[in-house]
């Protein structure tokens, strides 16, 4: 991810100020700090404005959010979800974020194929970003718009060589990655994992499917999650983050197997690198 990087949007600087500071001032522009995914979150706009909040509010995001946190006691985060993507030809894009007084207004467009545009592929999380606003904000509204797009456009959307998140779950594993490449081997996982008949189908004709674990959780604080997943020729290369508990951090005694995450990738991969890095969580 190149981040990070400026949205296209209107901003409007109609802010209320105390009376000694009477008149309009420079408020920062909607910054656009992560793209991705969203798995088993709702469609809706989330208004972050406490550290804490904001690193609950992105446990879910696949990839993980791997840029610096916002300055919280500056700027205000909106947390961004679409709607669910019932195949490979459907998408969401962000079109505009403004804000005005104490409301920001989120602008999306849902592109739906036209009806005689056949589609394959499982079904996609939802579309997610994360974008810095001004702290003054504390509202947030979206409006959705409909678009029907040619089947050859719909189709480019498809995205049939990139990684796709299929599932996550636990395993006792030892960390690292692993590629699985015929369905046996993958549906064995699936039963390991606990997911039994619900994992999404794979053509191996195609795709293969690479599992990445991380390591055991030994307290109720620790966390793991992907950060990228980039595949280039026939090499996939993993950023794990393991986020463990920071200085003062009161947790649970819990004892987790570690967390596993499920992805679709090309046939052709052949190696794995998977980089580990160690992430201290905030206080209480």
């Amino acid at each position: 991810m190149a981040l990070p990087r400026l949205l296209s949007c209107v901003v409007a600087c109609t802010l209320l100020l105390p009376a000694a500071d009477a008149g309009l001032f420079d408020v920062p522009e909607p910054q656009l700090i992560y793209e991705g995914s969203a798995p088993g979150l709702g469609e809706g706009v989330l208004v972050i404005r406490r550290a804490e909040d904001f690193d609950r509010a992105i446990d879910l995001l696949d990839p993980g959010f791997g840029a610096q946190r916002p300055d919280m006691r500056k700027l205000t985060v909106l947390r961004i979800v679409g709607r669910p993507r019932p195949d490979a030809c459907h998408d969401t894009v962000l079109k505009s974020v403004s804000t005005r007084n104490l409301t920001a207004t989120v602008e999306l467009e849902q592109r739906v194929p036209a009806a005689d545009c056949p589609c394959s592929g499982p079904a996609r999380p939802p579309r997610a970003w994360l974008l810095t606003v001004a702290r003054v904000v504390r509202r947030a509204r979206t409006q959705i718009t409909d678009v029907v797009v040619p089947c050859s456009e719909a189709r480019q959307t498809a995205e049939p060589d990139g990684p796709a998140l299929l599932l996550q779950g636990s395993w006792d594993h030892d960390p690292g990655g692993e590629i699985l490449d015929d369905a046996k081997t993958y549906r064995a996982a699936l039963a390991r994992l606990g997911a039994g008949k619900r994992g999404p189908e794979v053509d191996f004709n195609t795709h293969q499917v690479l599992v990445v674990t991380g390591r055991p959780r030994q307290n109720g604080c620790r966390k793991t999650r992907v950060v990228e997943v980039d595949v280039t020729g026939a090499e996939a290369t993993v950023t794990v983050e393991e986020i463990y508990p920071g200085k003062g951090q009161m947790c649970t005694q819990l004892f987790t197997l570690p967390k596993a995450f499920v992805y679709r990738i090309p046939r052709g991969v052949r190696q794995i690198r998977v980089t580990t890095r160690e992430v201290r969580g905030s206080g209480p």
